[in-house]
């Protein structure tokens, strides 16, 4: 198997996957290299293929594989980049492949062959993907040159920078344009790329067997090394040394005339040319002879057409260039009409027929407007005469409605190209998905932002600077700065007490508070406009974009009123405390007094009746009394005791709190009884 030229990056994942990739790609006869790291620059590879995640990645798992594609994709141009994605990862992990930019993915480990299929279509998506941007390249130096509706010899920075954008687009050092003269024999240089001054210096034709080549075959000459070429005999050795070591003349071809050529110069030996670089280089010699014609360059040229009708003239003059761009139209990905100046179509290519479902024959003569919403025709009727006139216009969407009934939105783009023709062309893509997601995200947006200013607590983001993004109404009223005070001009940590925010993003950054990125609601302190310090409840949170901080984000309520609730409610169960205990010493004395009523009556009546038998004389006369007298202080207790209605206490020994009995039965303190009988005056 002959080797190939294509170039393959293996990066991320283990060493013994990433040498396994390379082995069966080398052995495919693929130039391939496998390294650790993310990819920071393509290094002119054509394909990426990613075995997992970098070390020290900010993720893990299938996180730091995603990483991992996204890097390559910003890295790698045009390169394909495909992501191996484990086999029993699932739907959701090819998803988040694709949408980090990957062109597609390998299943590991993968099949037979499988590796080796993926890697050849990726091949061909970074072929077509190089391509793509190779024909807008040359796309938008053809629109350029176009653009250029008159330019005369003396223009010399206009065909200047032309001839400077031509080299660059096919990667060639210098390019000239030489014209021919009166005389057969000559020639003039009249402008080159590395140089901006005007010239019209004379050459002999015979000195440039190039030159003379591709004007008597019509056909762009290569000649890739100066020094060999058989082409340029006598002359080989001078045009290698002054003129570059590889050569290319195109014919300037005007009204089917060779009038000059485009002379390129490559100071490499067989220098790269991109495919269809000379079709691109024919396009460009074509389109800068017609510019050159509009600046009466070729004056001599209208001789031949003085027998024509104006009206037929301009019709051949404007077929031909129609017939000179059709290549290009036809190749183009965007529909293009090309409208006379009453937006008539003169010719639709494929894509704009596949777009509207008409075809050439369906629209040519009629007018653009009959397939255009009623409310854009006038608008557009405006626009197409202007740039017929040779007007360079901005950008515009227009409503289309399609042969299937369907109205498409289409962003179009002007071009005075054919202006000289009195024509237009019109190059329009379909945009309306793009147009309705836009919509969709705007809603979406203005949604947003009505529910952040219609939430009662303050809502504040900023950016890592510090400088305020979000500051909504409930963080107005809790403040007291207008949202125009605060975002972009306040730094967030003016809204809070010194050191505060500080310690936030401290916290927003640990595990301890929520986890990484996150802070459950905390009690902390804000500061007012006024300075005033506000007790709030506060939860925050990091915004990552891409693995990495870009802002955070706080959701702020006031605890004013909440404290105040709390204190009330501290105060009222202190109160239904005390009436509880009120309560229970009430139940627990008239449960005491029924109890000890019972007992004390037996013990009252029985020292009564032994009183009564016993003669004063008697020695347990005395103690007989004393019974029944402490019996009946001991009633009186009782009966205090059943009289209790709150809770009332009193110093005992110490600091020990006991019932003041007299004060919760509401009566006054009684004089204390005389334990050896009678009371105390």
């Amino acid at each position: 198997m002959p080797p190939s030229t294509d170039r393959i990056l293996v990066v991320g994942g283990d060493d013994s996957s990433r040498d396994r990739y390379v082995a069966e790609l080398r052995g495919a006869g693929y130039e391939a290299e496998g390294r650790a790291g993310v990819l920071e620059d393509g290094e002119g590879c054509d394909l990426v293929l990613v075995a997992g995640g970098a070390p020290g990645s900010r993720r893990d798992g299938f996180g730091a594989v995603v990483d991992a594609v996204t890097a390559a994709r910003k890295a790698c141009g045009a390169a394909a980049v495909l992501a191996c994605v484990p086999r029993d990862a699932g739907a959701d992990a090819i998803e988040a492949s694709l949408q980090s930019g990957a062109d597609d993915v390998v299943v590991s480990p993968p099949f037979a062959g499988a590796l080796l299929a993926r890697v050849r279509a990726g091949l061909k998506i970074a072929q077509s993907r190089a391509s793509l941007e190779r024909f807008e390249r040359y796309g938008d130096v053809l629109v350029h040159i176009g653009a250029q509706s008159e330019v005369s010899l003396e223009a010399a920075d206009a065909l200047h920078d032309i001839l400077g954008r031509l080299a660059e687009a096919v990667g060639w050092t210098r390019s000239v344009l030489i014209l021919m003269g009166d005389d057969p024999t000559g020639m003039l240089l009249v402008a080159a790329s590395d140089d901006a001054s005007p010239m019209k210096i004379p050459l002999a034709l015979a000195r440039y067997p190039e030159i003379r080549a591709c004007m008597e075959t019509r056909e762009p000459v290569l000649v890739e090394d100066a020094a060999q070429s058989a082409l340029l005999g006598e002359w080989a050795e001078l045009a290698s040394q002054k003129g570059g070591r590889a050569l290319l003349a195109v014919p300037l071809i005007v009204d089917r005339r060779v009038a000059g050529a485009l002379l390129l110069r490559s100071y490499h030996v067989r220098p790269p040319l991109p495919p269809r670089g000379i079709d691109f280089l024919r396009l460009a010699s074509l389109t800068l002879g017609l510019v050159l014609r509009a600046g009466k360059v070729f004056e001599g040229l209208r001789e031949q057409t003085n027998r024509m009708s104006l009206q037929r003239y301009n019709e051949e003059r404007r077929n031909r260039a129609l017939d000179q761009y059709k290549d290009f139209f036809e190749s183009a990905s965007d529909g293009m009409v090309v409208l006379d100046a009453e937006a008539r179509v003169l010719y639709v290519n494929r894509a704009a027929q596949q777009m509207t479902g008409y075809a050439q024959e369906g629209l040519g003569g009629r007018a653009i407007t009959e397939i255009v919403a009623e409310a854009q025709r006038t608008a557009l009727n405006t626009v197409v005469k202007q740039v017929a006139e040779g007007a360079n216009l901005e950008s515009f969407d227009l409503q289309l409605s399609t042969t299937s009934g369907e109205t498409i939105t289409v962003s179009v783009a002007s071009s005075s190209v054919l202006a000289e023709h009195g024509s237009a062309i019109l190059a329009f893509r379909d945009v309306t998905e793009r147009r309705g997601l836009e919509a969709e995200l705007r809603k979406t947006k203005d949604f947003l932002e009505r529910l952040i200013d219609s939430t009662v607590d303050g809502i504040i983001a900023a950016d890592l600077r510090g400088t305020v993004m979000i500051f909504n109404q409930g963080a107005a009223r809790l403040y007291g700065y207008s949202p125009d005070e605060v975002v972009g001009k306040l730094p967030v940590w003016r809204l809070y007490p010194e050191g505060m925010a500080k310690s936030i993003m401290s916290e927003l950054r640990a595990e301890e508070k929520g986890g990484v990125g996150r802070l459950e609601p905390s009690r902390r302190d804000i500061v007012t406009k006024d300075g005033e310090l506000v007790p709030v409840s506060l939860a925050a949170s990091i915004i990552y974009e891409d693995g990495r901080e870009v802002a955070s984000v706080g959701i702020i309520g006031d605890l004013r009123e909440r404290l105040k609730i709390e204190q009330r409610l501290a105060q009222a169960q202190e109160k239904l405390l005390l009436t509880e205990k009120q309560a229970l010493i009430a139940e627990l004395a008239g449960t005491t007094a029924h109890e000890l009523n019972q007992p004390l009556t037996s013990v009252m009546g029985y020292s009564e009746l032994l009183k009564k038998k016993l003669s004063p004389e008697d020695a347990n006369f005395r103690a007989v009394d004393i019974i029944l007298r402490e019996a009946e202080r001991m009633a009186e207790i009782v009966r205090k005791i059943g009289r209790i209605t709150r809770y009332e206490t009193k110093t005992y020994v110490g600091s020990t709190q006991i019932l003041d009995l007299d004060k919760s039965a509401g009566e006054a303190q009684a004089p204390a009884a005389d334990p050896e009988g009678g009371k105390r005056g």
